[in-house]
């Protein structure tokens, strides 16, 4: 088609864009245009500039992606409908254009599944995406899922047991949806699908054996699990996630029944899965929507750390119990199976496994881990109300529900208190703040910041996302940025990002009781000095799952210096040194002050540390957006020296509220400006 439009599209995917809305012209003249090519092999860089124009002015264009959306039922090319269908549901858009894209996948299915079963696949999946999304009811999605598939190509039923298990993980709480999906699971034995089948039944069991709070009848449920996953894997030696969950399960129950030895070899088996982890769906295409969570990496680690240090501890008494050994397996496989179905309407989506017991004990010993590494440091850095809190849930945890029937009187109002003054602390549970009734505010506005570190769990900014992905390429060109060296500095860096992002937004204390560190300091009163950021880096990353237990502040003994903060897990040690500016905080400035003695400390270990910046320069011309606050700085010795890589990251601090931040003088004016 030579259609001037057609070439403007050609011409912007050439050159690496999506068309502007400019070059499109009006929306009645370009917009059927656009819609026509749903079919055409064209149609991804149609969508991707049907959703930019819809974007700009979404009244004009918001027929036209509709149009689009329902002509997507006359495509045949595999790709070009999975990428038409990623553009519109990546973008605001998604909310046009999923009920007529829901409704186009469904409509024929039945005959695009015996003349193209691949296609038909791919028109199911976006079908469930949409309905996951909330942009379509899921009857008929949930209708397409559960028939029969008897009679189906294998192109076509390849793809159910994954949509199958995600529908499950979505809807099946209610055992009407799930009974007939489970049977179209088990009817796939003796096929090509079966080990991906089995597959998403154990998966199936061991959510429904980490939700029960019986400890007996879950560790019955989790040797189901274990044995189901061990027949998946046999049925599909490439299973590495089955061996994986598998040996997790067993974890659990080696827990339950005391028997160290058993730790000691599901410790063993998971110490390959961040090496392995990739390697699950090579050779597959493996959809960006359901990925595996970024942060699944870091989850697996933590949970094979944990079992090396209780193995390592052999009979003593450990924190980990198996409350918490399930929580975590809980933790892992929620952020493993996270998807996005939609990003333009909705964050990612996991799967819940509901164990408040299991929950709270994982909180529980991430508290004990924090209180017990910030005791042994000699010079506690945690506020005090942080031997309150955990001699609270001690007490709590060792006198059960029972024994605290006779203070129902109080009770109550004792938990409303909490809500008020710490509401972090609700996640300990009841009991917990019961035991904290008799603290006085001060204290309990202090346990606040002890107790809201210990939660992570938080919905993906999609700012950091690009961050994280931004600097983890960066990282990549070192060749020692890989297996666990790789996923302990991600995990590291994600949580850095959400520092920066918090200190970004909030522009005051980081936690009640604080100094503030943000904004511009009262007349007569200095400037914030490093150690002040130390202190708030320090808390953020003493309390969640991950860095429970791992973390030091002023740890000497490095590289012949003082380091500012580390954290150790297993045998790779990385190290944040922590600066502050007082004159020039461009990026080359901070590179040419500080990166030697930041990338000093890595010379023993991984060739990865970080350097983080408190920047207390003149802003009252602004702040630079927060993607420019944090890069990756190479650094060598001398020519012939290995690559050591830093990531720099910025605090601005010294901030005026935008209301007091001036533009550009007369001066500074390009002669254009008005």
């Amino acid at each position: 088609m030579d259609h001037p439009l057609v070439i403007a599209l050609l011409d912007a995917e050439h050159a690496g864009r999506t068309a502007h809305p400019s070059a499109l012209g009006s929306a009645d003249d370009a917009g059927p245009v656009l819609a026509a090519l749903a079919s055409d092999p064209l149609a991804p860089l149609a969508a991707r500039a049907l959703v930019s124009a819809s974007d700009a002015d979404p009244n004009d264009w918001r027929d036209f992606v509709r149009e689009f959306a329902a002509g997507l039922d006359l495509q045949t090319s595999v790709l070009a409908l999975q990428e038409s269908v990623d553009a519109l549901l990546g973008g605001p858009a998604a909310a046009a254009a999923g009920p007529a894209l829901h409704d186009a996948m469904l409509a024929g299915l039945d005959d695009v599944i015996g003349r193209a079963p691949i296609v038909a696949a791919a028109r199911l999946e976006a079908a469930v995406r949409t309905a996951i999304a909330g942009l379509a009811r899921p009857f008929l999605v949930l209708d397409r899922l559960a028939a029969p598939p008897d009679a189906f190509p294998e192109d076509y039923v390849d793809a159910l047991p994954r949509l199958i298990g995600i529908a499950l993980e979505v809807w099946g709480a209610d055992d009407r949806v799930a009974e007939p999906l489970t049977s179209v699971l088990n009817a796939l034995a003796g096929t090509p699908a079966e080990g991906d089948a089995a597959h998403e039944l154990a998966c199936r069991q061991m959510r429904r054996a980490l939700s029960t709070a019986d400890a007996s009848a879950a560790v019955d449920g989790l040797a189901d699990a274990a044995a189901m996953f061990s027949r998946a894997q046999a049925l599909d030696g490439e299973r590495d996630d089955s061996a994986a969950y598998g040996a997790g399960c067993e974890a659990v129950i080696a827990f339950a029944r005391a028997d160290w030895a058993a730790v000691a070899a599901s410790a063993q088996v998971l110490a390959g899965v961040m090496s392995r982890r990739a390697a699950w769906h090579l050779g597959v295409h493996q959809p960006a929507w359901r990925a595996g969570a970024e942060d699944a990496e870091t989850a697996w680690l933590a949970f094979v750390l944990d079992l090396r240090q209780a193995a390592d501890r052999l009979g003593e008494e450990s924190w980990l119990d198996a409350s918490a050994a399930a929580g975590q397996l809980a933790a892992v496989y929620e952020a493993e199976r996270a998807i996005n179905p939609a990003p333009g309407v909705l964050a990612a989506v996991r799967p819940s496994v509901a164990s408040g017991v299991a929950r709270k004990a994982v909180l529980l010993g991430q508290l004990e881990r924090m209180v017990a590494n910030d005791l042994a440091s000699g010079d506690p850095v945690l506020p005090p109300a942080t031997a309150d809190v955990l001699a609270a849930a001690r007490v709590a945890a060792a006198e059960g529900t029972s024994a605290a029937s006779w203070r129902e009187t109080g009770r109550g109002a004792a938990i409303e208190r909490v809500r008020r003054l710490a509401p972090s602390l609700l996640a300990l549970g009841d009991d917990v703040c019961q035991q904290l009734a008799g603290l006085d505010d001060e204290v309990l506005h202090s346990a606040e910041a002890v107790a809201a570190p210990l939660q992570t769990r938080s919905t993906e900014h999609p700012t950091l996302a690009r961050m994280r992905d931004s600097v983890v390429a960066a990282l990549e060109v070192n060749p020692r940025f890989v297996g666990e060296a790789r996923v302990a500095m991600t995990a590291l860096l994600k949580r850095t990002l959400s520092f920066l992002l918090d200190r970004y937004d909030r522009g005051g204390p980081l936690m009640h009781g604080m100094k503030n560190i943000i904004s511009v300091p009262p007349k007569g009163e200095p400037l914030p000095v490093e150690a002040d950021l130390q202190y708030e880096f320090y808390v953020w990353l003493a309390g969640p799952w991950e860095f429970a237990g791992r973390v030091r502040a002023e740890r000497s003994g490095i590289a012949t210096g003082r380091a500012d903060i580390t954290v150790r897990f297993g045998d790779i040690e990385l190290v944040t040194e922590v600066k502050r500016e007082l004159a020039d905080a461009t990026p080359q400035a901070l590179e040419r002050s500080y990166l030697g003695q930041a990338a000093e400390y890595s010379g023993s270990g991984e060739p990865f540390s970080q350097l983080l910046v408190l920047d207390v320069t003149d802003h009252s011309a602004g702040v630079r957006p927060l993607p420019d606050l944090a890069w990756v700085a190479e650094r060598r010795a001398d020519p012939g020296a290995s690559p050591q890589h830093v990531v720099v990251a910025v605090v601005v601090g010294n901030r005026p509220t935008p209301r007091r931040v001036k533009g550009p003088s007369a001066t500074e004016r390009s002669p254009e400006s008005p």
